[in-house]
């Protein structure tokens, strides 16, 4: 049997998982649309990065990448640096020169972009203009935009991004002004609707947030210029992630991600989506994430009332570890799955990763890229979904992590892993399975590289314990199919109340954690 490719974007159900496997795009439940239709929940990236400026990697394979992973992604190569200072030893050069690769090359980053735009994938026109004392931007086009404008001046740009119905999303926001922070005394709510509230840079939700900014040399978190903080003077936005990597690897896992809650996967019904603010930030997991108000979905301007009844739909990628509902900065409700989880039920469905990579210690000076070629099948069962988690290191311009379904009862997977240039020192990447089975199920983890090797459990014994596999001696590459997480752990409806009879607007959002550390918020609904 030929295998079928099936690419991330698919397995969370696109039509060409369809024919192999059971799982449907996600669609709304909370909260429909003004004509009665639900929305479709779609991934993308809208701030990422190659050598078309100063990064690394091809634009061929930023949309390769994203491609295989991602229902829309927009290029945003760097741009400009009106006000950039002088660095020792000529540093800044490094920015000069990739201004200019990225100004000679924008004719033709205009026509691949264009030509990478399928039924299946958006891909969309951008660019990064940076700003030490008003912030740096990203500016979206809905449409092909022959000038590249680069004022002096965030007004300028905002009145071009205006003119153009363009999006223009700060970036980084967390940073002290003058040093690449926003500059919110100029936001726009009209070209802004949206702020990145997460990236490789961190998380600017507020200054005791997780996933400090410690990576670049523009300082740490500026309590007063963090988001929450915004929100609490009355401004209004919608949040997302979007990963800024510099490795031409959109979507990359770990640095961020945008879900938007969208009628169809169009440049249009996209623009629409996140001017109305239907968008959340993850940071690399794709949780499902929705909200809704007295049935107004996340992003909605909703009329002043005192009763208001808050909805929550979660499906995580791993064991939920809390669900919060904020106002106006404060948490207000918490909720603990597993307080309420039962054991994993067989038959039945549950989730289950499996983790590949480890490899030799970086002390040991034996750095090496490992190739990984593997099998998982499952006997008396079958795949509904299976979600890659692939980072973005180590970088390698012809290497590429590729799923194949060849039935619902077998995966083939092929990828690479390296301690060298991993992000975040993870030297890991994973692949999600939803599975259906009885505890005599047996998943088999066939590997036919590094090592041929084969790795068999039954899900019943997965239940209580996980597998942990080492490919050869001491310093070897390993992998561990992780134990079974049940959909009473990964998977919860709410439903709280709350009542307020302030003259003042209030404002909810949403934070989900799961355990293993990765999050995602929605983007906040207004009262009044």
């Amino acid at each position: 049997m030929e295998p079928i490719e099936v690419t991330r974007r698919g397995f969370v159900g696109g039509a060409l998982a369809a024919a192999v496997l059971s799982g449907t795009r996600q669609q709304s439940q909370l909260a429909a649309s003004q004509d009665a239709g639900r929305f479709n929940l779609y991934w993308g990236d809208l701030h990422n990065h190659n050598a078309v400026g100063y990064a690394t990697g091809t634009l061929e394979r930023s949309i390769d990448v994203a491609r295989e992973h991602l229902d829309f992604f927009a290029f945003t190569g760097h741009a400009s640096w009106h006000d950039m200072p002088k660095m020792p030893g000529d540093r800044h050069m490094k920015w000069v020169n990739g201004f200019a690769v990225h100004s000679n090359h924008w004719p033709k980053t205009r026509r691949m972009i264009h030509e990478a735009n399928t039924d299946e994938f958006v891909a969309l026109l951008g660019y990064e203009w940076h700003s030490s004392i008003f912030g740096d931007y990203c500016m979206i086009f809905p449409e092909d935009q022959p000038e590249l404008f680069l004022p002096d001046h965030v007004e300028k740009l905002l009145d071009f991004a205006d003119a153009h119905g363009c999006l223009a999303i700060p970036h980084h926001v967390g940073y002290k002004r003058g040093w690449r922070g926003a500059n919110f005394d100029h936001f726009r709510a009209s070209t802004s609707p949206v702020v990145e509230v997460f990236s490789e840079h961190g998380c600017t939700e507020s200054d005791r947030a997780p996933f400090p900014m410690i990576r670049h040399s523009n300082g740490g978190r500026s309590a007063a210029n963090t988001i929450v903080p915004q929100l609490q003077q009355g401004m209004r936005f919608g949040f997302l992630a979007s990963s800024d990597n510099h490795r031409g690897f959109p979507g990359a896992y770990g640095e961020g991600v945008v879900g938007v809650w969208a009628k169809d996967l169009s440049r249009a019904s996209l623009f629409e989506a996140i001017r109305s603010r239907r968008t959340y930030a993850a940071t690399g997991d794709r949780i499902v994430l929705e909200v809704a108000l007295n049935g107004q979905p996340m992003g909605s301007d909703v009329a002043k009332t005192s009763d208001r009844e808050i909805d929550i739909r979660v499906e995580a990628q791993d064991s939920i570890a809390m669900i919060e509902l904020i106002r106006n900065g404060h948490v207000i409700e918490r909720h603990f799955p597993e307080d309420h989880a039962s054991v994993v039920k067989l038959p039945g469905r549950a989730k289950c990763r499996v983790q590949y990579g480890w490899g030799p210690w970086a002390a040991l000076d034996l750095g090496r890229t490992c190739r990984w070629d593997l099998s998982l099948r499952l006997d008396k069962g079958r795949f509904l979904q299976a979600i890659p988690c692939f980072q973005s290191g180590p970088y390698e311009e012809e290497m590429r992590d590729r799923l194949r379904a060849f039935s619902q009862r077998e995966l083939q997977l092929q990828s690479f892993t390296s301690r060298v240039q991993c992000y975040a020192e993870d030297p890991t990447k994973a692949v999600v399975c939803e599975i259906e089975g009885d505890p005599d199920s047996v998943l088999t983890l066939q590997l036919r590289q590094p090592v041929e090797q084969t790795v068999e459990a039954r899900l019943a014994d997965l239940v209580e314990d996980n597998v942990v596999t080492f490919t050869g001696v001491f310093t070897s590459e390993s992998c561990i199919v992780n134990r079974l997480v049940g959909p009473t752990e990964y998977a919860a409806k709410l439903r709280w109340t709350d009542q307020r009879s302030s003259d003042e607007a209030d404002w909810y959002y949403v934070r989900v954690t799961q355990h293993n550390g990765q999050l995602a918020w929605s983007s906040p609904i207004w009262v009044g």
